[in-house]
């Protein structure tokens, strides 16, 4: 059974800093594609020099809103850990582009590979970076058996706080409309979530609706659902883009802001403007960047460290034991009108313009 084991990451993350200081979408080229080096090693890490590890952020979404928390704990993590850090896949949500891009890096071996895995699509890639020997951390969604380790959302427990949140603004009962990606892994698990919290109460989905985590495709999903459904008491969107689609849609259709109660997912900062003016009453946001600095932290840990050697027993290899913790949950947090200029993009400072490259 899956733990959270934050307190063996605490130990990780510690000792290193003791130590060194939606999925689906249209076809689209790899992000920067991968350069073979010049000459391929025979041992993990051939691509580093100087001392300093290359680690790979390999993924979709790219160039999309959502993964600019992401790339912020990245670029914190390559500064801070003195690390290069090189992001590659699709800049949109093909993960069949993403993991061919994946494929591409493992013969440069690096140190180590961070990848999200929003449907099985990328699951080659990583089964084929373990077969190589290269540690791959998968965040964001959970990808099965695959991978050394998880770090993310719990996303049917997501669901059920989303729910939870919804109840504790709007009451027990109501019709409810609901857009998200369907066919992300992890949006479909908040969903799953949300109805099982909601089975429990009068709370009725009376319309739900693909947004394709687009904000053109959320804007028109969320306005075919209110067109169609006039007396609903509430909206839930599950993914980044759903905010700012469903308040637009409330917007165009004249409706005012607290005349349905909607709760959402994520922070784009168009949406946190909605936020602000009352359309939104809150939205469950996961802790991105710390997500995957903390991917960070661990690989430095692994790599550099021995933390890979602990002895749980005396050989490790031969009792067949993982050091890695199965799974690290990282929880939401919730942003309101009391909290929202906090979450703007702008004021979160830059980082890692030496270290990061994507």
């Amino acid at each position: 059974m899956k733990k959270r084991l934050l307190g063996v990451l605490l130990s990780t993350v510690m000792t290193a800093a003791m130590l060194t200081g939606c999925s689906s979408g249209s076809s689209e080229a790899p992000a920067a594609p991968a350069e073979a080096a010049e000459e391929e090693g025979t041992e993990t890490g051939s691509e580093s020099t100087g001392g300093q590890k290359t680690f790979y952020y390999v993924a979709p979404g790219l160039g999309q809103p959502y993964s600019i928390d992401m790339i912020k704990g990245l670029q914190y993590a390559a500064e801070k850990y003195n690390v290069k850090i090189i992001a590659q896949g699709a800049n949109d949500w093909d993960s069949d582009t993403a993991c061919a891009a994946l494929e591409q890096v493992i013969p440069n071996n690096p140190d180590g590979i961070i990848t999200a895995a929003w449907d099985a699509a990328m699951n080659p890639g990583i089964l084929k970076a373990q077969e190589a020997g290269i540690p791959i951390i998968v965040v964001e969604a959970e990808s099965g058996e695959f991978g050394d380790l998880y770090i993310g959302l719990d996303n049917v427990d997501a669901g059920r706080e989303t729910a939870q949140e919804l109840i504790k603004a709007a009451g027990n009962s109501g019709k409810l409309l609901v857009i998200g990606n369907w066919g992300s892994t992890n949006i479909d698990q908040k969903y799953e979530g949300l109805k099982e919290v909601l089975a429990g109460t009068d709370w009725e989905i009376v319309g739900d609706q693909d947004g394709e985590c687009d904000a053109a495709a959320s804007l028109q999903a969320a306005k075919d659902l209110l067109s169609a459904n006039p007396d609903v008491d509430a909206f839930v969107g599950l993914d980044s883009a759903c905010g700012g689609g469903i308040a637009g849609a409330m917007e165009e259709l004249g409706m005012e802001p607290g005349s349905i109660t909607v709760i959402c997912a994520d922070r784009e900062d168009a949406m946190l403007d909605y936020i602000q003016d009352g359309y939104i009453h809150a939205s469950l946001t996961n802790r991105t960047a710390a997500m995957t600095d903390m991917a960070v932290a661990l690989l430095v840990n692994a790599t550099d460290y021995g933390f890979l050697d602990v002895p749980v027993s005396s050989d490790n290899e031969a009792s067949a034991i993982s050091v890695w913790p199965l799974t690290i949950y990282t929880g939401n947090v919730v942003i309101t009108k009391d909290n929202v200029e906090n979450f703007y993009h702008d004021a979160l400072g830059e980082y890692g313009a030496d270290n990061y490259e994507g």
